[in-house]
């Protein structure tokens, strides 16, 4: 599971390093050259191979959504979005939302840093290969 995967390694560092996150969680940006249906298919297909059942996919606005998944306490969801910026360029902004769950309720935390979203992106980038080889 994806969820697993980002924060199973971060979990037994949570209490230590876990920081209050503001009002929006963190956007991280990358830039792709490949045409937006093959982006978008990418990432909803590595996400339903991360654990995320049925991502919401909105082609005309170019968003790629998924539900929380729960794991204990803690609990996280993405938000895509793919915007055209040039002739052939694409920009990719992701969101992971996480929140633990306190006694007043979720509430909102931080606990992932920028290399768990260049790993998100760099498998991102070996998905969308994968689906340019499917074809339309």
């Amino acid at each position: 599971m994806f969820f697993l995967f980002l924060l199973l390694p971060l979990l037994a560092a949570a209490c230590e390093e876990e920081e209050e996150a503001g009002s929006d969680p963190e956007k991280h940006f990358r830039v792709f050259e490949f045409n937006e249906k093959y982006i978008i298919r990418g990432i909803a297909n590595l996400l339903k191979e991360k654990g995320y059942a049925d991502p919401k996919v909105d082609l005309e606005k170019g968003k790629v959504e998924t539900d929380y998944i729960t794991q204990g306490n803690l609990r996280a969801k993405v938000e895509t979005t793919v915007r055209k910026l040039e002739r052939r360029e694409r920009e990719v902004v992701l969101v992971i939302t996480t929140e633990k769950k306190t006694k007043g309720g979720w509430k909102a935390t931080r606990m992932l840093d920028k290399s768990h979203y260049d790993r998100f992106f760099d498998e991102l980038e070996m998905q969308i290969y994968r689906e340019i080889g499917k074809g339309d």
